[in-house]
């Protein structure tokens, strides 16, 4: 039977609660999976206009486990050079850009959100790890299928965020909100997986080329080995 759906709130609605104190409301569209330091979740695509069918993802989307566990573990992060930095110093090692543990948490939760989702919504991640008792470590993003890729956004990566003693939490309210500045690159280990993205001129020319967003192709990544 299918799940049941969390209502979403209409963009006009929340534009009213913001100028009108209301209590808050919910933010995703549908809960798949929390616990007390991480979840995935069902959220309203920022850039859907159901009026441009071409900003529409195409879910609900099917991936193999396979598939997805392979997205994960391919994905790599590296430290963000700037041009002039990289000219004096080189590129920086690239690392995965999960864990083991935290490939086994999302992947199933991923392929259900995928699954269960609308041409209106993406799937949101988020995982915490406590630093101290007023700090934690954050890496947080989403994922869409549309043209047979796969986007993967990294909005935060090991980023560390100092919980306020009151007042609204960012960190798990808004898991596409960046809490500071992107200081990683996101990779992937097979460069002919990775669907290349236009490119401007200056930016190639000077190195600066800076996202947190890659795509994947997922015909692709279906070929790849175990």
């Amino acid at each position: 039977m299918p799940k049941e759906r969390r209502w979403v709130w209409p963009p006009c609605l929340v534009v009213v609660w913001l100028f009108s104190g209301c209590v808050s409301p919910q933010f995703y569209s549908y809960l798949v999976y929390e616990n007390p330091t991480s979840f995935v979740r069902l959220e309203v695509s920022p850039w859907v206009d159901p009026d441009l069918p071409q900003t529409l993802n195409e879910h609900p989307a099917i991936m193999s486990r396979r598939q997805m566990v392979e997205a994960l573990k391919g994905l790599r992060v590296r430290e963000y050079r700037s041009g002039p930095i990289r000219w004096l110093r080189g590129l920086a090692d690239p690392e995965p850009a999960f864990d083991k543990e935290e490939i086994e948490l999302l992947t199933p939760r991923l392929l259900e959100g995928l699954q269960l989702a609308v041409p209106q919504e993406l799937v949101t991640f988020y995982i915490s790890h406590p630093v101290n008792a007023t700090k934690r470590e954050v890496t947080s993003g989403g994922m869409y299928v549309r043209d047979g890729h796969l986007h993967v956004i990294m909005s935060n990566h090991h980023t560390n965020y100092e919980i306020p003693p009151a007042g609204l939490i960012y960190d798990r309210r808004y898991p596409l909100f960046s809490l500071a500045p992107l200081d990683v690159d996101l990779l992937y280990e097979t460069e002919e997986t990775v669907v290349p993205k236009e490119e401007r001129f200056w930016e190639a020319f000077l190195g600066d080329e800076h996202s947190g967003e890659i795509v994947l192709d997922l015909s692709r990544l279906s070929m790849m080995k175990m």
